[in-house]
């Protein structure tokens, strides 16, 4: 019997800081279920690492396996690392030697800006954005099809590339970006949202690469 691909998944749901105002994580948790659940659809095995695991010393543990080749980052970041549950880095310039061969694919600002950029000559490829990822809250359902439909076609679609998938994630984006420009002041707004999330959009290393 083989043994079940496997992939880990880092997601972050952060507290409120203001009663009023969820933390984007709320949502970008739930966006992470969604390709969990696919994932586990598709027979991979999912080393989920969710809230309190998503910390420093557990995703170094894991990623110290070599055959852990898929890491999806789900949370915030800044342009030299990916931020954990503690608001500590859980990957950065000090250990992404650990990114090493790896496929990786991330939802949050800023890291292919550094992190990426250093990271680029060790993984395979690196898909993520370069500025902020802009965020609406009454909107967020659609913002959460965009970033997830490059992951989910690469496994509907076994032989899609890296670079296949940035460009159905690009497709989505302007799929309601035109959808949003019809639809008033506010939703315009949002169009323009999404339009600065698609610009940021950046992949490094090898783009044929596959799951």
């Amino acid at each position: 019997m083989s043994e079940l691909k496997t992939v880990v998944l880092i997601r972050t749901r952060h507290p409120r800081q203001n009663p009023g105002k969820p933390d984007a994580t709320e949502y970008s948790y739930e966006w992470a279920g969604i390709v969990k659940q696919q994932f586990e659809i598709n027979g991979w095995q999912v080393i989920d690492l969710a809230i309190d695991n998503a910390i420093t010393s557990q995703v170094e543990s894991v990623l110290q396996d070599a055959k852990n080749e898929v890491v999806i980052f789900y949370g915030h970041g800044f342009p030299d690392c990916m931020i954990g549950q503690n608001l500590e880095a859980v990957i950065d310039l000090n250990n992404m030697s650990l990114l090493k061969n790896k496929k990786v694919y991330v939802m949050a600002c800023w890291t292919t800006k550094e992190l990426g950029k250093k990271a680029e000559g060790i993984v395979y490829c690196y898909l993520g954005y370069n500025q902020p990822v802009s965020f609406t809250v009454p909107y967020s359902d659609y913002l959460g099809k965009c970033v997830n439909k490059g992951i989910l076609e690469m496994l509907n679609t076994h032989s899609c590339t890296f670079e296949e998938a940035r460009q159905e994630i690009i497709a989505e984006y302007n799929h309601w970006i035109k959808h949003f420009k019809r639809k008033g002041i506010w939703a315009h707004w949002f169009a323009a949202d999404l339009l600065h999330n698609c610009e940021a959009l950046r992949l490094l290393g090898d783009a044929s690469t596959t799951l």
